[in-house]
């Protein structure tokens, strides 16, 4: 009778390599469960982002990756953060490494804001292009409106909403402006508070100066000015520019001289060291003296 030694050898081997493989596997996710506070791991990856430590805010981002349960808030967020660090990072984004990760948080958070930002982050690949290219404009335009239209009352479907119009706008076109035109003036009756119902007042303006509505022009710098969010904790905000715009369209196109003058006024009051103060003071005795010589000649 033939001995079963050997394939009792082999039975305890198999037995031994399944248990190896069970140890290694615990091994890694208990390693996995071993990241504490992945929310400053988050955090801290975010400001080696910011300070341009691409490499430490890559490993960061993997690490919580690695290190908290699938699919969970602080996972997604991870991967949203590592596929802005390879599109953004320098020198040479890798967008393609990086459209597969933010295709990823689409596929694993739908419906989350974290789905709507990396919508968002796909098409300004799209859009962001080297300066001796030209963005194919059509297809960037469609995309954002997949975006607002998928997301119209999250920050990133406005925010979407405002490069779409921009994108209308490029190419100074009455027929884009036209279009432009009237999304807008859906946008801001639909989301009066939007945070970027300023920027969508700028876009306006710029659609009625192509449109040759001068007043149109003036009256929607008035509202970009009036709805810019003011931050108290910022000691750069900086109002001359905006004052400036509205004095010279007021005055030159509009011929609207109180609202010019208010304007140069305001801009030589709260910035004495403007530049253009001298040239605010000769706007405000051309405009004086032209008045003068028409109530002369009546």
């Amino acid at each position: 009778m033939k001995s079963n030694r050997p394939f009792q050898i082999l039975i305890i081997v198999l037995i031994l390599i399944t248990v190896a493989f069970a140890a290694v596997f615990f091994l890694i996710e208990k390693k996995k469960s071993k990241v504490e506070k992945p929310a400053e791991v988050i955090a801290a990856g975010w400001l080696q982002f910011k300070m341009g430590e691409y490499k430490q805010a890559i490993k960061l981002f993997q690490k919580v990756l690695d290190g908290v349960p699938e699919n969970s808030d602080e996972q997604i967020q991870a991967l949203y953060g590592l596929g802005c660090t390879n599109w953004l990072k320098l020198p040479g984004g890798d967008k393609e490494k990086a459209a597969e990760l933010f295709n990823e948080v689409i596929k694993r958070a739908p419906g989350s804001d974290y789905d709507a930002w990396s919508m968002l982050a796909l098409v300004r690949m799209l859009h962001m292009v080297p300066a001796d290219q030209t963005p194919d404009y059509p297809k960037v335009r469609d995309e954002y409106q997949k975006v607002y239209e998928k997301f119209p009352d999250k920050i990133a479907g406005h925010e979407a909403f405002i490069y779409m119009i921009g994108a209308y706008l490029a190419a100074f076109t009455k027929e884009d402006a036209v279009i432009a035109k009237k999304k807008l003036d859906e946008f801001l009756k639909a989301h009066p508070d939007s945070p970027f119902v300023s920027s969508a007042w700028g876009l306006c303006s710029r659609a009625c100066e192509t449109l040759g509505d001068k007043q149109g022009q003036l009256d929607a710098k008035l509202k970009e000015l009036e709805k810019r969010e003011i931050d108290p904790a910022n000691p750069f905000m900086d109002n001359a520019n905006a004052y400036w715009s509205i004095a010279v369209v007021a005055e030159f196109e509009v011929g609207d001289f109180e609202t010019a003058r208010k304007y140069y006024k305001l801009m030589m009051k709260e910035y004495p060291m403007e530049r253009r103060n001298f040239g605010a003071m000769r706007a405000l005795e051309r405009m004086d003296a032209l008045e003068a010589k028409l109530k002369a000649e009546n």
